[in-house]
């Protein structure tokens, strides 16, 4: 039995401390905020009269690491998948485009998707053709200096599909311009996703609130196996104390450690570390950007949606749009629930409050001709720092698990995971973490 002290109480340090109560060890998390789960959490809004999500959140059926987290919880059911892989698409003036891909053995439901795919014309469809039917050689040589508009355009795509496909799914997940991000993350999502079953290219939307989805129950897990969640307690430092790990907290406790996992973002890191960072490896991390996510959660006098789940905006500086009151199984009467979701959101991240709500307005206008909806609340909320930035080149200066200083891991979403900044990346990390700890417990 090992002490472990885990510096952060996202979804990478509640996975890392799920796995190590789970195998016995004695398990301390200390979360700067009061109810801990990062960017992914929940809180209660008193004007919406209902608990929000800091931002909308999307799963795949590839997402093990994640489904096995939750099934360990027992909050599996709280995510519904698609029975197979559907995406609408909304033009301006109203028009749908539709992929629709059959029970099909992986990829060759998405190549027929891709070949039967409603409101492209047969040029268009034939392009993404192409790019499906070479796509299992992509993925196996991955070039993580060339952007995904390089690789689009190497494949041939035209605007259209690239507009209506490539871009709104390179943009959900990768948080980033298609200019500038790297092919080789979105080859490492489109392996997982396509690759492997049919199954493991469905999207799940979360139908409970994160904090439920996650937080609660692994507090409640590593507290019934004698651990222990600290929340509003910030660390200030980690230092050595001849064999021991020690955290120092703002307050001025310091708490004692075989092991520390600090799954914190790379910048909180950084000042944890601030006089030992002298390593390589610190000085990669500190070259690592970072990109915003704005959500737009309102309250309409009606749904736009028609009774879709979620839909993309084809050319819109919005991306994606979600009917929480269909994703809830809402009663008919409940105030319609919209979320709308802007990936990489430089240009308007700075924007107030109520211009954002007026760029939504104007949207829906443009993309939902008829009667105008009604905004009659609106709550905006930024991510200004939601994600490392996946630029081409930059996946060299992602940190392995196990750090430069003995005792200290690393886990988050931005580890090297082979996966962009994502859900599953920081389930994954956190599981690498305790991993390794278990591992090196035996040497």
């Amino acid at each position: 039995m090992r002490r472990v002290v885990i510096i952060g109480g996202g979804l990478a340090g509640l996975a890392c401390a799920v796995r190590l109560a789970g195998a016995g060890q004695r398990v301390t998390v200390v979360e700067a905020t009061k109810r801990g789960g990062g960017r992914s959490r929940s809180f209660p809004d008193s004007s919406f009269g209902r608990e929000l999500d800091n931002g909308q959140h999307l799963m795949m059926g590839c997402y093990r690491e994640t489904l096995a987290l939750l099934r360990t919880l027992g909050t599996q059911d709280g995510v519904r998948f698609q029975q197979n892989l559907a995406i609408e698409m909304a033009r301006p003036g109203g028009r749908r485009i539709r992929l629709r891909c059959p029970a099909l053995p992986a990829p060759m439901h998405l190549v027929s998707g891709l070949l039967t795919m409603r409101g492209l014309g047969v040029v268009h469809r034939a392009s993404a053709l192409r790019a499906g039917l070479v796509l299992s050689g992509e993925v196996r040589r991955p070039d993580d200096n060339e952007t995904c508009d390089a690789w689009l355009t190497r494949m041939g795509q035209t605007t259209a599909i690239r507009n209506a496909f490539w871009e709104p799914l390179i943009w959900a997940v990768l948080n980033d311009d298609p200019l500038i991000c790297s092919a080789a993350m979105f080859m490492a999502v489109l392996e997982r996703a396509f690759m492997g079953t049919r199954d493991d290219s469905r999207l799940g939307v979360p139908c409970v609130p994160l904090s439920q989805l996650y937080v609660d129950q692994a507090a409640d897990y590593v507290r019934a196996r004698g651990g222990a969640l600290r929340f509003g307690a910030p660390a200030r430092s980690v230092a050595r104390a001849g064999a021991t790990q020690r955290v120092l907290l703002k307050s001025g406790e310091a708490l004692d450690a075989d092991v520390i996992v600090a799954a914190v973002p790379p910048r909180a890191l950084l000042e944890l570390l601030d006089d030992v960072a002298d390593s390589p490896v610190f000085q990669d991390i500190k070259k690592l950007k970072t990109a915003p996510i704005v959500n737009l959660w309102c309250e309409l006098d009606r749904s736009p949606l028609g009774g879709a789940e979620m839909i993309g905006l084809v050319g819109s500086p919005l991306h994606w749009l979600f009917d929480r009151n269909v994703i809830e199984r809402a009663p008919p009467r409940a105030p319609v629930l919209l979320n709308c979701t802007i990936s990489g959101a430089r240009g308007c991240v700075d924007d107030s409050p109520a211009a954002l709500r007026q760029l939504l307005q104007d949207e829906l206008a443009r993309y939902f001709p008829g009667p105008p909806v009604t905004i009659q609340r609106c709550r905006v909320i930024k991510e200004k720092r939601a994600t490392i930035s996946h630029a081409a080149g930059t996946y060299q200066w992602r940190p392995e698990t196990r750090s430069p200083i003995k005792g200290l891991y690393l886990a988050g979403d931005w580890v090297r995971t082979g996966l962009p900044a994502t859900i599953e990346s920081a389930v994954q990390s956190g599981h690498q973490a305790a991993a390794a700890i278990l591992e090196d417990a035996t040497r």
